[in-house]
């Protein structure tokens, strides 16, 4: 119970830093049972250094321009901040102001009327953003205040931060346990949310250890909350039903340089309050988060990460497990393929048969094929099985295709650039007749959708 404390010291400190506005712990649980765990919600591959000329350098080579830099461009606001000296301080200290807004329609075919929330007319298990179907939405309105560590030349010790926080019909699915979460999704549609409030350091071990505490997005998943690190508008069973969407706690971070064929390798670990958890706890153990990254060439890389602990509420002792492997082979400049393998156990929480283990798994295909700066083409298959029932109310197994574009209309723009539009057409399948269940009697084994969203980072 020590280390549980601590844990839960360490968030409550992070949070409380991160902002002052936060649901005070005289509010009262909502109706949608945030004493149980939320089941819902990247890392890049390590570059391979350049090699040495072989040949001698050229003595006293005179001070020519640096080569050019591939770090990202700034986006809008420290664009315009970087005309100031403020901004240029804020640059120069590793500081970032940045954001996004993303807003889409969502339209099922199989009832074209206007859905009416969580129990009406809307598509079933898609609930980003099926739920709310055939209207225009505000899906996120996002605002992130950050401080990177500085890792470069002999910096051996170094702070940060990350407070990020949003408004939508998303963030009514995204908040944790003890945190903004006095309403239920839907009351209302459009919700605020504080979806990171953590803080890092970097310590002199080794090459450098990096410390997060506080309240992060989950290691575990492919896809992730913001739509600019997806290739769709929706999302995929395993994101929504598989894993979960955030932990408070702390972890650490070491990288192992040139580990395997001259990449470096990225091992984390630490302990959370579980799934979906802050403020307060659906029970009273921590669990272990764990994950280890890289790249085997300049081709293939690899994310593998694991949770382990007590998850279900008042429930100390049955230890959920969750794993998952994600690798990811660069084809060419254009095509990337990637797959999102996950499995999960849960003891003695099936609801199709008392007293037996729930189990979810399924395997999760992407392909991205790049045309040119202005279209990227996507595809997404997956299969997900729901043994015991416990994450869909179904034991089922689910099928989805996906086929999207993404488009970026003026991809040369300093501004514009971070223009995004992303058309998709989506089929969803099952070996029950589980969709459309809001017509009794009337249910379908799939159903087709269409989507839209528009997003822009500032």
């Amino acid at each position: 119970m020590k280390l549980k404390a601590l844990v839960g010291a360490a968030a409550l400190a992070a949070l409380t830093c991160g902002s002052a506005v936060f649901a005070s712990d005289d509010q009262q649980p909502s109706s949608s049972n945030t004493d149980l765990p939320v089941l819902m919600d990247t890392a890049g591959p390590a570059t391979t250094p350049g090699m040495a000329p072989e040949t001698p350098p050229p003595p006293a080579p005179p001070p020519a321009t640096s080569p050019a830099s591939t770090s990202p461009p700034p986006t809008p606001v420290m664009y315009f901040l970087g005309k100031t000296s403020f901004g240029q301080w804020l640059s120069n200290n590793n500081f970032n102001i940045t954001g996004y807004v993303e807003g889409g329609y969502f339209y099922d075919t199989n009832n074209p009327s206007l859905g009416t929330g969580l129990t009406g007319d809307a598509p079933t298990f898609i609930t980003f953003p099926g739920a709310y179907s055939n209207r225009v939405l505000l899906d996120q309105l996002d605002l992130t205040l950050s401080k990177s560590l500085d890792t470069t030349g002999d910096k051996k010790f170094d702070w940060g931060f990350t407070f990020e926080t949003g408004y939508g019909t998303d963030y009514s699915y995204y908040h944790s346990h003890g945190l903004l979460d006095n309403r239920p999704p839907g009351d209302p549609q459009n919700q605020y949310d504080i979806t990171q409030a953590n803080v890092l350091f970097l310590l002199p071990v080794g090459s450098g250890l990096t410390l997060t505490a506080g309240k992060f997005l989950a290691l575990l998943g492919q896809e992730v909350n913001s739509p600019v690190g997806n290739l769709f508008y929706t999302h995929s069973y395993s994101f929504f039903y598989g894993v979960p969407d955030n932990n408070t706690g702390v972890i650490g971070s070491y990288t192992f340089s040139k580990l395997v064929n001259g990449n470096d390798w990225t091992a984390t670990a630490g302990f959370s309050n579980g799934w979906n958890q802050s403020l307060r706890d659906n029970n009273g153990a921590i669990d272990f988060l764990g994950q280890f990254k890289g790249s085997f060439n300049s081709a293939f890389s690899l994310v593998t990460n694991i949770e382990e602990g007590p998850e279900a509420a008042n429930d100390n002792s049955d230890y959920w497990t969750t794993i998952e492997a994600i690798p990811s082979l660069t084809v060419s400049d254009q095509l990337t393929l990637t797959a999102d393998c996950l499995y999960s156990d849960a003891p003695h929480l099936a609801t199709t048969t008392p007293g037996a283990s729930a189990q979810w798994y399924g395997v999760c295909g992407y392909a991205s094929y790049k045309i040119n700066g202005m279209f990227t083409l996507n595809t997404r298959a997956e299969w997900f099985r729901d043994q015991g029932g416990l994450e869909t109310g179904n034991q089922a197994n689910y099928y989805e295709l996906t086929l999207g574009t993404q488009i970026h209309p003026l991809p040369n723009d300093t501004i514009f650039q971070f223009l995004e539009v992303r058309p998709e057409i989506r089929g969803d399948a099952s070996d029950r007749r589980v969709f459309d269940s809001s017509h009794p009697g009337f249910a379908e084994y799939s159903e087709l959708t269409a989507a839209l969203d528009v997003v822009m980072q500032f």
